[in-house]
């Protein structure tokens, strides 16, 4: 009887020891790869608009840094505005035409994790329409539904300054082409203002 009990416990043991080792290994392979930060800066608008004039072409091109920016500043003040139980700790966008990547580092109380959050983007109805298409942990891929992502609309125009309304996008590699519609006396009593 004793020996049965003997080799219960150290089943038990051998059990709760692979356990742990598998939640190690997991918290391992999740950990974020890529150094991210929410640091940004404010696009310079002024110096968009002076060029646009200078071409006389009615866009202006959105590179992919300046999109990081605009990306991680709303991101930031949606953060500030809602508790989460994930923080986000960095970010960093990439596309490439209609596909974009986002980078992300989080944490969920001191268990830090990266992923990859794939999209199509497209624009449509004055909006940009950005659908999720994968999310990926190192090489695992799982389901956008598995985390309740959903596809987004974003309404462009209050990102630009007042007198320029947005006709159309392009989607490059590494850029944005916006282009515009406007009127020229605008822009000058606008950039005069600035």
């Amino acid at each position: 009887m004793r020996k049965k009990r003997s080799n219960l416990g150290l089943r038990l043991l051998l059990f709760l020891l692979i356990l742990i080792f598998l939640a190690a290994a997991a918290i391992w392979y999740i950990r974020p790869e890529r150094t991210l930060d929410m640091n940004y800066s404010e696009i310079q608008w002024k110096d968009k608009l002076v060029g646009m004039i200078e071409t006389r072409k009615p866009e202006i091109v959105i590179t992919e840094e300046e999109f990081n920016h605009l990306a991680k500043k709303k991101l930031a003040e949606a953060l500030r505005s809602q508790e989460h139980p994930v923080a986000i700790t960095g970010t960093q966008l990439q596309f490439s035409g209609n596909q974009l990547t986002v980078h992300l580092n989080a944490a969920w109380g001191p268990m830090e994790f990266g992923a990859a959050v794939q999209y199509a983007m497209e624009y449509s109805a004055r909006k940009v329409v950005i659908t999720p298409e994968a999310v990926k942990v190192k090489d695992l891929s799982l389901s956008p539904g598995l985390f309740g992502l959903e596809q987004i609309e974003i309404d462009p125009g209050p990102y630009l300054p007042d007198p320029v309304t947005v006709k159309g996008m392009v989607f490059h590699d590494r850029q944005i082409t916006v282009k515009l519609t406007l009127d020229w006396l605008e822009i000058a009593k606008y950039l005069s203002s600035y």
